[in-house]
């Protein structure tokens, strides 16, 4: 199952308060490595104050449900509440990682600095996703056959 949660960014929070949040919203008791999200923090803010989470989420994968997290910027962001969802579950109380989109030609710079800061975080080029299967893909669906005769 997919969560999203929308967080109003720039300039109603600097990027800076953003991620923030962003670690307040995956994080509780019982997290493993939550300390590594703070070091984590200047290339995080880096890529939301380039502002490509409005359109390809930061992506966490962990306990529970997948998250996905947009943020807003500009009008929409002025326009948006502080507030955001909290959780029904911790996602970083396991095994978790998360994936964030950046330029290009950030990405491999970025990627190493987190290699050594929090491995658990990648980024990707944003022009080119991550390609995930939705759970009720195609792919999914084909495989199911049904026997109308059999209903009557």
């Amino acid at each position: 199952m997919k969560v999203k949660r929308t967080i109003a960014s720039i300039p109603k929070r600097s990027a800076a308060e953003t991620w923030r949040t962003i670690k307040e919203l995956i994080t509780g008791t019982g997290s493993i490595d939550a300390d590594r999200l703070a070091e984590a923090a200047s290339v995080m803010e880096s890529l939301i104050a380039d502002e490509h989470p409005a359109s390809v989420p930061i992506v966490v994968k962990g306990v529970g449900s997948r998250l996905v997290i947009y943020c807003l910027y500009g009008e929409d962001a002025m326009e948006a509440g502080l507030e955001v969802d909290k959780l029904t579950w911790n996602p970083t109380a396991g095994n978790w990682a998360i994936t964030a989109p950046t330029d290009a030609d950030d990405v491999k710079w970025m990627n190493d600095t987190l290699a050594k800061r929090c491995a658990r975080i990648t980024v990707h080029d944003v022009n080119a996703p991550i390609d995930e299967p939705e759970e009720n893909s195609t792919a999914t669906a084909k495989s199911l056959a049904i026997n109308w005769g059999a209903i009557d």
